[in-house]
């Protein structure tokens, strides 16, 4: 897909949309699955996971911005496209680096900034377009169990926002769109509802993703 048809199907022809995408380095992510994988597979898993979603979301957006407190492994793990940023988060933590991400998308004229978290394994481009077209200025994606938030949405009109990534984000950032006396719409999306962070994560996936999953790790 060109970036002419994305920028026309996400928001109209002058709607630029940047996709942020915070990852940790490989080992260190995925804690809770440290009593099934060593530190080299939740490597490969966390490798594997990211490149997924960023594949995913070129599909749909204008650019994505990768931010990492590890560049060089974050930069092996998604694969070199023009349309892909990778560079160093300077604030602290998830929400540091999140905030950093949209920061540099904004500088980048961005209209909307989707940010996604990168262990979505069933992620599917309709997913992203659905957040991409989805009305009003702040857009929620809730995990599966509709504690956590496993995407964002913000037009750049909506100034002062406060990322509150983390457990129970779901209810920290509808709090935050009612501080700023914003409606914000939420998604409950297939491909945004599923992450990947525990066992009992994996024993929910299909049993297609979950050997597709195997087959990639295999091989990464």
């Amino acid at each position: 897909m060109t970036d002419s048809r994305a920028r026309t199907t996400a928001d109209g022809p002058s709607g630029r949309v940047i996709a942020v995408v915070p990852l940790r380095g490989g080992g260190n992510g995925k804690s809770r699955l440290a009593e099934d994988l060593d530190p080299e597979e939740r490597d490969r898993l966390v490798a594997v996971l990211a490149r997924h979603v960023v594949r995913t979301l070129l599909l749909v957006v204008d650019r994505v911005v990768v931010v990492t407190g590890d560049v060089a492994y974050a930069s092996k793990a998604v694969g070199r496209d023009t349309r892909v940023d990778v560079f160093e988060q300077v604030r602290a933590g998830l929400n540091g680096a999140v905030a950093d991400g949209h920061e540099f998308a904004l500088a980048g004229a961005a209209k909307r900034v989707v940010v996604v978290h990168a262990d979505l394994p069933v992620l599917a481009p309709g997913d992203v377009r659905d957040l991409v077209r989805a009305p009003g200025p702040v857009v929620i994606a809730p995990d599966r169990a509709e504690e956590g938030t496993n995407a964002l949405v913000l037009h750049r009109s909506v100034g002062d926002w406060e990322f509150r990534f983390g457990p129970g984000s779901y209810a920290a950032h509808t709090a935050e769109a009612d501080r700023l006396g914003v409606e914000p719409h939420v998604l409950r999306g297939p491909g945004t509802g599923v992450d990947l962070d525990t066992p009992a994560d994996w024993a929910e996936l299909p049993e297609n993703v979950r050997e597709s999953l195997r087959k990639k790790l295999r091989s990464a």
